[in-house]
């Protein structure tokens, strides 16, 4: 009995776990449904969105694309469905994810602090990855739309010609700001966080096939480059700080290699320069100027977020390392 003591005592004592819900559910919250739409400019002209409000653009499809100011359409119901696409907000994860148009979801709750949203159908799927773990289509996944999270300002100065939501001077979507203080109970359903990181740095998740990569956003200068392989694949992050945007692209064109760069003599418009073929791009990944004036990059699935939500869903992700030659002021 003794000896059992004794040995009780030294060895490591591992601390009582409290057992995590899987789900912890939210307050209800009712989707917003197929509002009627516009476009960029003629909403604009109304004066009740501020150019440095942030939007989520889909960069691809007709007319260039769209934008949705986040505090007049996401930051109330958190979950649209639209014809347009499929679009949950999770201002605790810090992101705004993009999907291929869909029906009859709405936001459910939280998991390891990631937004859950729930189809009509029984099916939970994560906001993040949008991959369904419970339900009748457990294991199915949402497609990605190629998206970009910037400013209405910015957008506006793109493409101005793109589609936008009808605004109603807040009669009909109210205006909701932004919060800036996280629901407690997100933040009661994280568990630990991969220590690689600080939890609330932000990141851009990439996911080339089963390989995932996070790009860590805090610190870097004005305009940055950042390059890495995932999934055997080049990939060029955009980062552009006075939107606060972060964006990755195939860099290639045609099967020739791309040699992104910051072009420190450009507008915001069209920040960044291939080495290889004189062209300048935009953030949207369109060639503005020079060979390739008109193309369009491959985007590839990203998500700008926290790496405490990025690394929940993804535990095997690898970290950009970042080289100091890739970044410049």
């Amino acid at each position: 009995m003794l000896a059992t003591l004794f040995l009780t005592l030294l060895l490591p004592q591992t601390p009582a776990v409290t057992a995590v819900p899987e789900v912890l559910p939210a307050s209800k919250c009712a989707p917003l449904n197929e509002p009627p739409c516009s476009y960029v400019l003629s909403q604009h002209a109304k004066a009740l969105v501020k150019p440095d409000d942030r939007a989520v653009a889909w960069i691809r499809g007709k007319h260039n694309g769209g934008a949705i100011p986040w505090r007049h359409f996401l930051a109330g119901p958190r979950v649209i469905n639209d014809t347009y696409g499929l679009f949950f907000y999770d201002p605790e994860g810090g992101y705004v994810a993009a999907y291929e148009k869909a029906y009859g979801y709405e936001l459910h709750g939280w998991r390891r602090g990631v937004m859950v949203v729930r189809h009509t159908d029984g099916t939970l799927f994560s906001a993040l990855t949008g991959e369904a773990f419970a339900g009748p289509r457990q294991g199915q996944r949402l497609n990605r739309v190629p998206n970009l999270c910037t400013t209405w300002g910015h957008w506006l100065m793109l493409h101005p010609e793109s589609t936008a939501y009808d605004l109603f001077d807040g009669a009909k979507y109210p205006v909701v700001e932004l919060p800036t203080t996280p629901d407690p109970v997100s933040v009661q359903s994280r568990g630990p966080v991969d220590a690689r990181l600080p939890a609330e740095a932000e990141v851009l998740g990439v996911r080339v096939g089963a390989v995932y990569m996070a790009f860590p956003l805090d610190g870097l200068p004005s305009r940055a480059v950042l390059q890495d392989k995932v999934g055997g694949f080049t990939i060029a992050v955009l980062w552009l700080a006075s939107t606060h945007s972060a964006v990755a692209f195939r860099a290639a064109k045609d099967g020739a290699l791309l040699e992104l760069a910051v072009d420190p003599v450009a507008a915001d418009a069209d920040p960044f320069k291939d080495r290889n073929t004189g062209t300048r791009w935009s953030m949207a990944g369109r060639g503005i100027d020079g060979l390739l004036r008109g193309h369009e990059l491959e985007w590839v699935d990203g998500v700008q977020c926290k790496w405490f939500a990025w690394v929940a869903e993804h535990p095997e992700t690898a970290i950009h390392q970042r080289a100091a030659a890739a970044a410049s002021k």
